[in-house]
């Protein structure tokens, strides 16, 4: 590892210091700064509050306050554009800790991460949702489904669209394959950040279709 880092040194992706050898992916100070948003314990949230009249929840959460003020902000940055999956995992298990530690979570039957287009997903070289629920599934021993929900229309970034903007985005982006695997079963659907919500309502009403269905969120980011 120490040759490793004197070859490609690791550096911490808020402050830019070079990692510790003990050190993960994020330096002692800055992980000891993180701006932890507690909504995995706090009932109505201001997470869960974001779909009020929108979509039919039980729970939703975020592990961060995104701020684009924030350094902060560079964790996502790394690891949804420049590759950084590890960073994802590490973080998405730090969300699983979480959510295991809350109770609130422990009935979850399936997770489910928001799909990218194939095209998408091609020039990317993977989904950043799905790095998430991986991390998710391995904590909370808890399947992921990929195959269900599905991305059919390629869509440009939702960054600097308005609410309405983001909704007409993606309002006929998602739909559903042999939904019958949902039935019953409390779906668990995951994304990296929550801004207006619209790709996560746009996924969520597919998935509510489902007889008996029901259905948390989950993000990293909660963009306040």
């Amino acid at each position: 590892m120490a040759i490793l880092d004197l070859l490609f040194p690791r550096v911490c992706p808020v402050c830019g210091r070079l990692l510790l050898r003990r050190e993960r992916y994020l330096c002692l100070s800055c992980l000891a700064d993180l701006p932890f948003s507690f909504f995995w314990s706090w009932p109505n949230n201001p997470a869960e509050v974001c779909f009020w009249g929108r979509l039919h929840i039980e729970r939703a959460a975020s592990l961060l306050i995104y701020r684009e003020e924030s350094p902060y902000r560079k964790i996502l940055h790394a690891f949804k554009y420049n590759g950084c999956k590890g960073l994802g995992r590490h973080m998405g298990e730090m969300l699983a800790k979480r959510l295991l530690e809350s109770g609130l979570y422990n009935d979850i039957d399936v997770i489910v991460p928001v799909p990218l287009h194939p095209l998408k997903r091609w020039k990317r070289g993977y989904n950043q949702a799905t790095i998430i629920a991986e991390a998710l599934s391995k904590a909370m021993g808890r399947p992921v489904e990929e195959r269900v929900l599905r991305r059919k229309k390629f869509t440009s970034t939702q960054t600097k669209k308005d609410s309405i903007g983001r909704w007409d985005n993606v309002a006929e982006a998602f739909s559903i394959k042999n939904g019958s695997k949902f039935t019953g079963r409390h779906v668990l659907l995951v994304d990296d950040v929550l801004t207006t919500g619209a790709t996560l309502e746009a996924c969520g009403q597919h998935i509510l279709k489902q007889e008996g269905c029901r259905l948390s969120i989950v993000t990293l980011a909660y963009v306040e």
